[in-house]
């Protein structure tokens, strides 16, 4: 199956159609990201604020399902994860230094 490549690209605030389609070093923000059962491939790509439409058949007794599954469970919670830190990160440099009370507070 061919792959649609889409490389570098920023999606935002769009429904974005996963499956059949390659993505390398993209930026999603404000998606809802749709996931059916195919071919599809994400590399290094940053989510923020995304929602995840999945679609997809466990079946039993099959460990490349619940594989696959668990793979993209992993990288949200990673995508989560790095959010949240640079959130954090942001934050912490917009925060006006603390002033320490001088001897005679």
């Amino acid at each position: 199956m061919l792959l649609t490549k889409h490389e570098g690209e920023t999606f935002s605030n769009q429904t974005v159609y996963i499956s059949g389609q390659a993505f390398i070093r993209c930026t999603f923000v404000g998606c809802t990201l749709v996931l059916r059962e195919t071919v599809y491939h994400l590399e290094g790509c940053t989510f923020e604020r995304c929602n995840w439409h999945v679609d997809w058949v466990l079946l039993w007794g099959s460990p490349e399902s619940l594989r696959e599954i668990k793979a993209l469970v992993t990288m949200i919670e990673k995508a989560q994860e790095q959010h949240v830190n640079q959130t954090e990160g942001q934050d912490a440099q917009a925060a006006p230094p603390s002033k320490s009370p001088g001897p005679f507070a």
